[in-house]
């Protein structure tokens, strides 16, 4: 009885070591990641600048900057994200997502308004705000994934 106890403590230890692993290893890209998300961000968002004719250009390009830092990131840091790991999480990466859309009809209607240096601007802002979103995601990540029982 006391060998299960002790083992029980010793694996429930080892699961604790590996959630701390797991959310050093999250926030250790984020010097790299969250400012290239931003700029993915900031070429989607900047997309319908480009007029109907060019606005898939950006819109590819944001693309792949996202595909592009997903699979360096796996790499690097050997972590795979297949869902938030918390309920703040999720309530992070819905505001981001609220953003986006937001971001995007703004610069679709600033464009149609042929106000495209007001529609960069935002979409520069965009790129800031979800850079300093993506900082956060990590954070709170890290933080949920250390706390799961």
């Amino acid at each position: 009885m006391e060998s299960e106890s002790a083992r029980a403590r010793e694996t429930l230890a080892a699961l604790g070591e590996d959630r701390r692993r797991i959310g050093e290893r999250m926030t250790a890209e984020t010097w790299w990641a969250a400012p290239a998300q931003g700029f993915g961000s900031a070429l989607l968002v900047a997309a319908p600048v480009a007029g109907l004719q060019w606005a898939w250009v950006p819109f590819i390009a944001g693309a792949v900057v996202f595909t592009a830092v997903e699979a360096l990131f796996r790499r690097r840091s050997g972590v795979a994200i297949g869902r938030p790991a918390g309920p703040l999480g999720v309530l992070l990466l819905v505001a981001i997502g609220l953003l986006h859309v937001a971001a995007v009809g703004g610069t679709v209607v600033l464009s149609v308004l042929e106000l495209h240096g007001w529609a960069v601007a935002l979409a520069a802002l965009t790129g800031v705000v979800m850079a300093l979103g993506v900082v956060g995601y990590d954070r709170v990540f890290a933080q949920e994934v250390r706390r799961a029982r």
